[in-house]
C-alpha cells in the first residue's frame, strides 16, 4: 500500500518540493526519508483521511525545516534560493494557444508573491481542493480562498493591461496550461 502511494505521488511531491527548494538532492532525500519514517511509524499512526494532502503537508514542513537548519549551519547563504518561480517549461501550451499568451501568463505569475504562486501551483497544477491547500499551507480555508482570489485578480489585471483576449477566464487558462510532470511508475517496465 505505501509503495503504491510512493509510486503515485513521488513525481508530484518532487516537482512541488523543487518549487519550494531548488535543491534536487535535498528534495529527493526528504521525500524518501519521509516515506521511510511513515513505514516505521505505520503501526502507531492514526488513520489518514487524505493521503495526498498529508504527504504534501509533510514534504513542505520537512523541507522548510531542513532549509532552516542548513541556513543556521551556514551551509547556505541567506538569499541563496528564492521561492519558486514559474517558467515556460512548467506549462504545456496547447496548439491553439499562442506562445505570447504563455509568456504573458508566466510574467504575470512571476509578479505574484511567493505565497500566491504557491497557492496557484497547488490549486491548478496539483489540483488540490481548498481544504487540502489549507492543510498544506497551514492556513484556514477562507484565507486560502482570499489568497487565490487576490492572485487571480492580479493575473487578470496584468493580462488585461496587455489587452490579452480572454483574460477574464484566467482559471480556464491555468487549468489548461499547467501540466503535471507525473510519471506513472506502474506503467514502466
Amino acid at each position: 500500500m505505501l509503495g503504491e502511494v510512493f509510486e503515485d505521488l513521488y513525481q508530484e511531491l518532487y516537482y512541488y518540493g523543487l518549487k519550494l527548494v531548488p535543491l534536487p538532492d535535498l528534495v529527493k532525500d526528504t521525500i524518501q526519508d519521509m516515506f521511510v519514517d511513515v513505514w516505521f511509524r505505520r503501526q502507531k499512526m492514526k488513520e489518514v483521511r487524505n493521503i495526498k494532502a498529508y504527504f504534501f503537508v509533510s514534504v513542505r514542513r520537512e523541507l522548510l525545516k531542513r532549509i532552516k537548519k542548513l541556513r543556521q549551519e551556514s551551509a547556505l547563504e541567506n538569499g541563496f534560493y528564492e521561492p519558486f518561480e514559474f517558467s515556460k517549461e512548467d506549462f504545456i501550451v496547447k496548439e491553439e494557444v499562442d506562445s505570447e499568451l504563455t509568456r504573458t501568463l508566466v510574467q504575470s505569475l512571476d509578479k505574484l508573491t511567493g505565497r500566491q504562486r504557491e497557492v496557484v501551483l497547488l490549486r491548478f497544477n496539483h489540483e488540490l481542493e481548498f481544504h487540502e491547500i489549507a492543510q498544506v499551507l497551514e492556513m484556514n480555508i477562507q484565507s486560502v480562498r482570499n489568497l487565490l482570489f487576490r492572485a487571480l485578480e492580479s493575473i487578470r489585471n496584468n493580462m488585461r493591461g496587455l489587452n490579452v483576449e480572454g483574460a477574464s477566464d484566467i482559471e480556464v487558462f491555468l487549468f489548461g496550461l499547467f501540466q503535471k510532470k507525473n510519471v506513472n511508475f506502474s506503467q514502466k517496465k
